[in-house]
């Protein structure tokens, strides 16, 4: 990467960085923006119930427009919160993206993924949880766990092939954690 384009952050925030899906589609992801408040209640409403309670490991039918405007408005000192555009049918929806929730030691960090069902299966829930991987190393992080279903065995496969090790919720045994180490620069 040469010095006029910048880190992966700024780049993001400059829209200037694209996923390509296997539908050959070229995706922009993007920090979160208050304005996609409705769009995440919409596409919250897309997930099925069971794609509800993996996403926020209890039973929630809907996203209240509070919850969708505190999830647009995460802290941008300490998380990183990447969407993704959608493209024909869905152009203007945010059809998935990947959230890094830091803690305050600023070392620390908690990830999650999300996609709608249009988008499932091409690839970008990878794509997305590896952006937000490096922008989190360009940020400082050093380890990011996840808090995951042990029924979410697409989760789960996901951490593993980048390279997470998982382990039983030693709170929980209807969770496992999924934890990394970044190191600054790394490119997961």
């Amino acid at each position: 990467m040469t010095a006029e384009q910048g880190t992966l952050r700024q780049r993001l925030e400059r829209h200037q960085v694209f996923l390509e899906g296997k539908d050959g589609e070229q995706y922009l992801i993007r920090p979160i923006e208050p304005a996609d408040a409705p769009s995440l209640i919409r596409g919250y409403s897309a997930l099925s119930p069971r794609e509800r309670w993996l996403r926020m490991l209890h039973a929630m039918p809907e996203l209240s427009e509070e919850a969708a405007r505190q999830f647009c408005a995460p802290d941008p000192l300490l998380d990183i919160c990447l969407v993704l555009e959608g493209r024909g049918e869905l152009a203007g929806d945010i059809v998935g993206g990947a959230r890094i929730t830091g803690e305050r030691n600023r070392e620390t960090g908690e990830f999650s993924v999300s996609m709608r069902p249009e988008v499932q299966g091409l690839g970008l829930a990878r794509q997305a949880l590896e952006t937000a991987l490096v922008a989190a190393a360009e940020a400082g992080y050093t380890r990011i766990v996840g808090h995951i279903s042990a029924g979410n065995t697409s989760m789960l496969g996901l951490a593993e092939r980048l390279g997470f090790t998982i382990g039983f919720d030693p709170d929980d045994a209807s969770r496992r954690i999924a934890e990394i180490s970044l190191v600054a620069g790394s490119t997961v």
